[in-house]
């Protein structure tokens, strides 16, 4: 039928201006409404399916009641007409004219959006269902072709009511299930009663093609796409997409219409959740342990669980640990790890080398007694306190250059301020870590004890190293062995 036939079956109130668009089941015209000075879609039905009197009954009732609902995101009925063409009989509707293109438009050309738009468009759709449903109708055909969107960004729901009345004409003749069966729902696949959420679950696909760039059931054919949304769980969104919104088509395209949301109203209010970051709300009536198991099933939230899983301690040591804020390469410092070595030290080495001077003066008793009886006089016997260093020798051992007679090593770097940094002698077999001890009056002439196997223990204090050092030892047998730095005192060892 070309402009002139269309212009005859309409009349003068519609002046006819050109071909908008054609498809299985009608055409689309635009025309000027000369009552009111609006344009108008007049969408004309194929002839196969205006010569159908079922169809044709079933769209006449349709058609009123959708005159009745009024929403921005639905696009108003102007009328529904019947006339004549040529011998035939010819019906169509007038409706208000959108500017934009469809869904489907902007799909082929962006193939995905962005997750914000496509929760904008799910809001909108949402909202014009709702209106939808709220009078009792049911769309039955939501798909891409059938959202219209406005330069403004307005999402519009177009051509309800034409799917129930083809229920009437069988498919093999219409031809309309033909890319339709993309977005079917089960229930319609299997010839069930339809629902509000039937066309939730149609919407659902249509996000899941938004966000994936692909519709979730693929096919050779419309038999084989049917069955795949009967039986079939949809491949999964990509990893990149959030889990909200994944969440959120994945409760759209449950199989049982119980589980979905019941009608555009409540997808409204699901969406403004999950706009709003929050996670969408489980469908009224649902018991709660879906909403655990969907939590549970979550790839995301088993990677973050397994992220947060403890790592084992590991086994305590001698050493004390180490603290935090200076992390180095070498272990704790020698006053903590040491401590039980020096405190070995000052009671077996003070108890070995009394017990050796004891026997010492043991022997040469015996040796006097036995020189007394043999010769019959007393020889002579050198002072105690010549045994130990003299008090010149004392004054100048350098505590913080002593190295003892264990096995550590001790090294010395004084500058020229004459404070030095004494690196200091382990104890026993300790590893000098290098941990300098800190010393101070520390002189460049400073020699080395030269009292072999006893300098570490001068007065009576094993290990204690000595001279005039404000970070010294405490003496006089302390058997802690602990270190007093920052002393003013001078040396403490008695």
């Amino acid at each position: 039928m070309d402009a002139a036939q269309v212009q005859n079956l309409v009349g003068r109130r519609y002046r006819v201006q050109r071909l908008l668009g054609r498809g299985g089941m009608s055409t689309v015209w635009l025309a000027d409404d000369t009552t009111s000075g609006k344009l108008v879609a007049i969408k004309l039905l194929n002839q196969e399916l205006s010569d159908n009197v079922e169809f044709r009954q079933r769209f006449q009732n349709e058609a009123s009641a959708a005159r009745s609902v009024s929403s921005p995101n639905v696009v108003q009925i102007v009328t529904y007409q019947e006339g004549m063409a040529g011998s035939h009989g010819a019906c169509y509707i007038v409706m208000e004219y959108i500017r934009g293109e469809s869904l489907s438009q902007v799909l082929q050309r962006r193939k995905t959006l962005p997750e914000h738009l496509v929760l904008d468009v799910l809001e909108q759709t949402a909202h014009g269902l709702s209106a939808i449903h709220a009078a009792n109708l049911i769309h039955r055909d939501i798909k891409p072709g059938n959202l219209l969107v406005t330069p403004e960004g307005t999402v519009k729901i177009t051509d309800f009511g034409i799917a129930k009345a083809a229920e009437a004409v069988p498919l093999t003749r219409t031809g309309m299930v033909v890319g339709t069966a993309q977005y079917v729902s089960p229930e319609q696949a299997q010839g069930k009663a339809v629902t509000p959420a039937t066309d939730v679950y149609s919407m659902g696909c249509v996000a899941y093609e938004m966000v994936g760039g692909r519709r979730p059931f693929q096919g050779d054919s419309t038999v084989a796409v049917a069955v795949a949304h009967i039986s079939e769980a949809p491949p999964a969104l990509p990893p990149t997409v959030n889990p909200h919104v994944r969440e959120l088509i994945g409760i759209m395209l449950r199989k049982d219409p119980q589980r979905r949301y019941a009608d555009g109203r409540e997808l409204a209010q699901a969406v403004l959740r999950v706009r709003a970051g929050h996670r969408p709300p489980q469908p009224r009536g649902v018991p709660p342990t879906v909403h655990r198991q969907s939590n549970a099933a979550n790839p995301a939230t088993s990677e973050l669980g397994a992220m947060t899983r403890p790592r084992p301690i590991p086994a305590p040591t001698s050493r004390a640990p180490q603290t935090p804020q200076r992390p180095a390469p070498a272990p704790a410092p020698r006053s903590s790890s040491s401590a039980p070595k020096k405190k070995s030290g000052c009671g077996c080495g003070c108890g070995s080398f009394i017990l050796l001077i004891l026997l010492a003066l043991l022997a040469g008793a015996i040796a006097v007694l036995y020189a007394i009886m043999s010769t019959g006089s007393i020889p002579n016997i050198p002072a105690l306190n010549e045994l130990l260093p003299s008090q010149s020798q004392e004054q100048t051992t350098d505590g913080g250059t002593d190295t003892g007679t264990g096995a550590g090593e001790g090294q010395q770097w004084a500058p020229d301020n004459n404070q030095g940094w004494g690196t200091g002698s382990g104890y026993g077999s300790s590893p000098d870590y290098g941990v300098p001890s800190i010393t101070e009056n520390h002189t460049e002439d400073s020699q080395p004890s030269e009292t072999q196997g006893s300098s570490s223990s001068t007065s009576g204090n094993s290990g204690a190293e000595t001279g005039n050092s404000s970070a010294t030892e405490n003496g006089g047998g302390n058997a802690g062995g602990n270190e007093s730095g920052n002393t003013s005192g001078g040396n403490n060892a008695q």
